[in-house]
């Protein structure tokens, strides 16, 4: 239950509770100390909601008793409140913009993908949460196994809706309500409309399951979109995204109501850069190459670029791109 006023500053038994939140570890003895360890590497697998804490423990330190007592009681509230709006975004007669996650998808995912969809769903719920006015979330024909996954972090407690017993989203609405966002969509997604509900397809996508989420919406009648980030990021080949920067990106888009920027900021860095992480290597292959190339006939010999490459199948590259051997002997050419 969530609580409907806010903690009185007077209350002591409430100023003592909250003071009693700020321990101090007691530092070890230099006897009792572990043994040195690669803290890099901890660091950089270390949970960012781990680092969170730690850095709200610093601050709380950092203040004297009644700056800390006035953080806590303020803390408190806003937490309430944050969470009284999502209740009444959840709610079934709310006015919210609608995002439906379809999660239908579990026959062509294995069961690492589906942890990984779960904790797509928990990050999206947290950016939800965070927002001034809320998405009403809507969790759509979860399998058992998948909300067996969620409860690790207690999606039964979430404020959101569920779902249940249909195979396919358009069974729990109606489909002229429903556009379903799919990368394979040949249309383009230029305005969210308030009333209608935007799906996104609960696929983990790390085999590229082409079309699956365009084939579903097409045959239940649901029109697709796309985002647009090919029309911002000209030069990227994939523009799979995880369920988590999907919903980052249509909440930065309903905060700022301009897709360059809501893309942006929202798109990882692998997906930000305008050169794909594939196409930096290929080209560093490339610039390696002409290097070792021009190095042999400074020598007078012959350059054989493929005896440079003996493990390189130029047929894993799509027909649409050059293989490095091909891309270099156009650059030599030119030379």
């Amino acid at each position: 239950m969530i609580p409907t006023s806010e903690p009185s500053r007077d209350d002591p038994a409430r100023a003592s509770e909250l003071d009693a939140v700020v321990t101090v570890a007691p530092t070890p003895s230099p006897g009792s100390r572990q043994p040195r360890r690669r803290n890099s590497l901890l660091r950089a697998k270390r949970p960012a909601r781990e680092r969170q804490k730690k850095a709200r423990l610093e601050l709380l330190h950092s203040m004297t008793k009644e700056e800390r007592r006035e953080f806590l009681i303020q803390e408190t509230a806003e937490k309430e409140e944050a969470l009284q709006r999502l209740q009444r975004a959840a709610a079934a007669d709310s006015s919210s913009q609608r995002i439906a996650i379809d999660l239908s998808f579990d026959s062509i995912m294995n069961d690492k993908e589906i942890r990984s969809l779960a904790n797509q769903l928990k990050l999206s719920y947290g950016s939800i949460k965070q927002m001034p006015e809320p998405f009403q979330l809507v969790f759509c024909n979860p399998s058992e196994e998948l909300e067996h996954s969620l409860e690790r972090f207690g999606a039964s407690n979430w404020f959101i809706q569920w779902r249940r017993g249909a195979v396919s989203v358009a069974k729990h609405f109606s489909p002229e309500e429903l556009v379903y966002l799919s990368p394979d969509s040949p249309n383009v997604l230029e305005q969210m409309d308030p009333t209608k509900i935007y799906v996104i397809g609960g696929i983990v996508d790390k085999s590229r399951k082409k079309g699956a989420s365009l084939n579903a919406a097409t045959e239940a009648g649901i029109t697709t979109v796309r985002l647009p980030i090919q029309e911002h990021f000209t030069e990227r080949l994939d523009h799979i995204l995880n369920v988590n920067t999907v919903v980052d990106v249509l909440i930065n888009f309903r905060e700022l109501g301009d897709w360059p920027r809501a893309l942006d900021i929202a798109l990882p860095q692998r997906k930000r850069s305008n050169i794909g992480r594939k196409a930096i290597r290929r080209r560093q292959k490339q610039q390696m190459l002409q290097t070792t190339c021009a190095e042999t006939q400074s020598k007078g010999s012959a350059c054989n670029v493929k005896q440079h490459l003996p493990n390189f199948d130029s047929t894993e590259l799509p027909e649409s791109e050059l293989s490095p051997i091909e891309d270099l002997s156009l650059w030599l050419d030119r030379d």
